[in-house]
């Protein structure tokens, strides 16, 4: 089913694209719209999912067959979520061009993105038993609604938008921080009114709880890097320095596969976890990501995007769609067992 949906929206933007036969971009990238560059970007599409899931077989047999142990693995999700992503982030946020960004396009998804968090956390708040109200209202949103952005997003867009609209390209790092730094802080603090609900201390202020939340979320090199990213784009005139390079470049170009591998990693055993209650509310939620959420990307795309070009208009509200259905990202996962709450659904 998901080869069908990739392939159905790679087969829509191949006859939109032809509709001309040379267009400029209207980010200013040449688009090359010959008889080849579509069919090239449709044929590395089986190569890039057989990387991405394959990898994450590996790295399933490998904690299957006990090869790496649960705390190994707990090391490599430290490496990947604390060295990796923020190097990654942190060089393409310096070379990024801003003028080439459609910004109707990222408008459209954080309204998506905070239209499902909101829907999903009122809804639990509303149903969910009082003793794990708030621990729930604070992960369930944050699965709903952060994608696997750069381990399994970004090879896929990039085998079937390089030769086409190779601007997408970009947009994969400037759409994660809508959840990292705009509606997960929110996530956060309900889980810290869990927190202080299950101690037995005495309830914290609601400025505590509030300070908690944001400093929680200051030290997640992730977001950090992306601020730090950002100012360096305009110091220095969107080029890696020199000295940088090459050591972001290596641990940058390490975060594909070992992210991919840790994926697999976390799967293991995580069924047998399930219980029938924890079974229907993973099932509403991953109907919330996998449904809901592609179908508002899509729709609000099509409302706010003002697109001259039909043929930009279309394939960006295809592209919209295709990253909504992303899965949830494995830092979920993480933020579950950092706080050790609702680790048998998020990490399921």
């Amino acid at each position: 089913m998901i080869m069908d949906v990739f392939t159905q929206i790679g087969a829509k933007n191949l006859s939109s694209a032809n509709m001309s036969s040379l267009l400029p971009g209207r980010f200013g990238y040449p688009h090359n719209f010959t008889g080849d560059s579509p069919s090239m970007s449709i044929s590395k599409l089986f190569p890039a999912l057989l990387q991405c899931f394959g990898i994450i077989l590996c790295g399933y047999i490998a904690g299957r067959a006990n090869i790496i142990t649960s705390t190994q693995a707990k090391g490599l999700g430290n490496f990947v979520s604390r060295f990796a992503l923020p190097a990654l982030l942190f060089k393409n946020m310096i070379i990024l061009n801003f003028s080439h960004v459609n910004w109707s396009f990222l408008y459209s998804i954080l309204i998506a993105k905070a239209s499902v968090f909101f829907l999903v956390c009122i809804l639990t708040l509303l149903v969910a038993t009082p003793a794990r109200r708030f621990s729930k209202a604070g992960l369930f949103p944050i699965f709903a609604t952060q994608s696997n952005d750069f381990a399994l997003g970004y090879p896929i867009v990039e085998a079937l938008y390089q030769t086409t609209f190779p601007e997408y390209l970009q947009y994969i790092y400037l759409v994660a921080p809508i959840s990292l730094m705009m509606l997960n802080p929110l996530g956060f603090m309900f889980c810290e009114i869990q927190k202080s609900r299950d101690s037995q201390t005495a309830s914290r202020s609601k400025i505590k709880i509030l300070g908690l939340g944001l400093v929680r979320v200051l030290q997640n090199p992730i977001v950090f890097m992306v601020f730090i990213g950002i100012a360096s784009n305009f110091l220095f005139a969107q080029k890696v320095p020199e000295y940088l390079e090459n050591f972001l470049d290596g641990l940058a170009s390490s975060f594909s596969g070992s992210a991919l591998f840790y994926l697999g990693l976390t799967m293991v055993g995580q069924i047998k976890k399930l219980t029938k209650g924890t079974f229907v509310a993973l099932i509403l939620l991953i109907t919330a990501k996998l449904l809901l959420m592609p179908l508002l990307c899509r729709e609000m795309v099509e409302l706010l995007d003002k697109s001259n070009s039909l043929v930009n208009h279309t394939s960006l509200s295809n592209y919209a769609f295709l990253y909504g259905v992303f899965p949830a990202a494995p830092g979920v996962a993480i933020f579950a067992t950092q706080f050790n709450m609702e680790v048998e659904i998020v990490c399921a």
